[in-house]
């Protein structure tokens, strides 16, 4: 991964993940930049393929859980674009299947 979670102005629940990330598979993808104004969202990007890219969120998840939204570089017919309330290691095993890690 390309920056320290631990450093990033993010929620404590999205750094745990971004961690829990990095150790697992933070090879296949970075932290997309942004201007910090929300910390209940980031924004994960594939290293080689730009438009491949994860948003994982909090607004409107239960406590505990990750929403994901995942964009494509091509629109692919029949595949989930989001998923949302998921613990933790749900939400890491459907970025590590999106970013085919």
């Amino acid at each position: 991964m390309n920056t320290n979670p631990w450093s990033l102005p993010k929620s404590r629940s999205l750094r745990r993940l971004l961690v829990s990330l990095d150790e697992q598979f933070g090879e296949a993808c970075d932290i997309a930049p942004d201007n910090g104004a929300d910390p209940d969202i980031v924004t994960l990007r594939h290293r080689e393929l730009a438009n491949l890219r994860a948003h994982i969120y909090l607004h409107g998840q239960r406590p505990g859980t990750y929403g994901v939204f995942f964009e494509y570089p091509h629109p692919v017919p029949g595949i989930l674009e989001a998923e949302e309330n998921l613990p933790l290691p749900k939400a890491l095993s459907s970025l590590a299947l999106h970013f085919d890690a």
